[in-house]
């Protein structure tokens, strides 16, 4: 079996999915037509799947003998966000078509590479040792619609010993994947508070009671926190991307709202930050005389740490299928996923795969809208997941969970509530 010739043979199938997804991209928990095509790709290829109601797909895929368990996921909806018609340098080779929503985080190449790899594993399916899952999970960007997908596989004991994810990444050129060891993204406490005062006119401040007053002197706390309560050797970032007040520059507001999200790798670090946020909020309020509202608090998100044992299998299955010089290294990503979900459960990795090319403008981070993937670079991020998962269950190492012992004894429902996470909407049911 030659991993990477038939994923390079699948090309053309790759890119198409992709373009068709890219320029017809849904929203968080409402990507109804995009899992009506996962489906019936998957129907094609003719392996079997449960679609779980708001939450995903989930294929199976079981070789001739018996072994352990894989799971390889991707996630497949799209961003709020109006796409730029150029990248960096450009035009772009396809442009959403829907106003205001766009694949700007690669979802549209993940899922386009693991319907690929679904593929390639159906065709040699004789190869296969043990049990593949193939996950398209739902609601990434924040809708948290694993919530479903987890609650499915822990009803009905589904049994996994390992997991692969994979995220494409500007910062790496085509036919280079990472599959390192320890931090991959980080963890995330995020939030949205409203501060109410007495508005008024300009003229008169001492009969009013500011809010952006109170939010100044909130901000310049919060600033403090990662110096004055985190230690200086742990990661943490805080950034403020939503102040909203007032309409005019003689008018005192009533309101101000304001959001912005924490990052870490260390969960006890975020649990610090979520603490003192809201100790200097409610302290604040009171000295300014505000009321202050919490109206979302969410978080510690988990963070991805790759284990270490996985990642050593899956990096030797990749190097033997694409070469030596196919492995690449990366810095640190702080962004959050909630892959963390999955990879706390059971030992996990989350591979990246190289889509850049600076000569022709795709170099903008995801989130953005001037965002743009090589496409050259997606057939080896099928042959990753399939010489990954294949590489795992060919191997006799035993791969062991690293750390978060007390998490992983909550249920979901407990680890939501840990988290402080929303649970997702029935949406599927409108479209009934």
């Amino acid at each position: 079996m030659d991993i990477l010739k038939e994923s390079l043979a699948l090309a053309e199938y790759t890119t198409s999915i992709r373009r068709h997804l890219h320029e017809n991209p849904e929203l968080s928990g409402r990507e109804f037509n995009t899992i009506k095509l996962i489906c019936s790709e998957l129907d094609k290829i003719g392996i079997e799947y449960v679609n779980i109601p708001d939450g995903g797909v989930l294929a199976t895929l079981d070789g001739p003998t018996a072994g352990k368990t894989v799971l390889l996921r991707a996630d497949c909806d799209a961003l709020p966000i109006q796409e730029l018609p150029v990248n960096a340098k450009q035009p772009k080779i396809c442009v959403s078509k829907v106003p205001g929503v766009a694949h700007m985080c690669g979802h549209d190449g993940h899922t386009a590479m693991l319907l690929s790899a679904a593929k390639v594993l159906k065709a040699n399916q004789d190869q296969i040792k043990g049990r593949i899952y193939l996950l398209f999970e739902r609601g990434e960007e924040g809708g948290g619609n694993i919530y479903w997908i987890m609650k499915y596989i822990q009803e009905n004991n589904i049994h996994i010993d390992a997991s692969f994810a994979e995220h494409t990444s500007t910062n790496i050129t085509p036919g280079h994947i990472v599959c390192q060891a320890g931090p991959a993204h980080a963890g995330a406490v995020g939030y949205k508070i409203k501060i109410t005062g007495k508005g008024g006119h300009g003229s008169r401040p001492d009969k009013s009671i500011n809010p952006i007053d109170c939010f100044v002197s909130i901000y310049e706390c919060i600033k403090s926190i990662r110096m004055n309560y985190v230690e200086p050797t742990v990661i943490l970032t805080n950034s403020m991307g939503m102040v909203q007040a007032g309409a005019a520059g003689n008018v005192i507001p009533q309101e101000l709202t304001f959001g912005g999200t924490c990052r870490f790798y260390d969960a006890a670090a975020g649990n610090i930050f979520k603490q003192k946020l809201v100790e200097i909020c409610e302290a604040q309020a009171k000295l300014f005389d505000c009321t202050v509202e919490f109206e979302s608090l969410h978080g510690p998100i988990l963070p991805v740490i790759n284990n270490a044992k996985l990642s050593e299998i899956g990096t030797k299955a990749i190097a033997a299928a694409l070469g030596d010089e196919a492995i690449e290294h990366t810095d640190l990503n702080m962004g959050s996923e909630s892959y963390s979900y999955l990879s706390t459960y059971y030992p996990g990795v989350m591979m990246r795969v190289g889509i850049g090319n600076e000569e022709q403008g795709m170099t903008v981070g995801g989130h953005n809208p001037g965002y743009d993937l090589d496409e050259t670079g997606l057939p080896y991020g099928t042959a990753a997941y399939v010489a990954a998962g294949l590489g795992f269950l060919n191997s006799d190492e035993v791969v062991e969970n690293e750390g978060n012992d007390d998490l992983r004894k909550k249920n979901i429902d407990e680890m939501y509530a840990f988290t402080s996470s929303v649970i997702p909407p029935h949406l599927d049911e409108l479209q009934k």
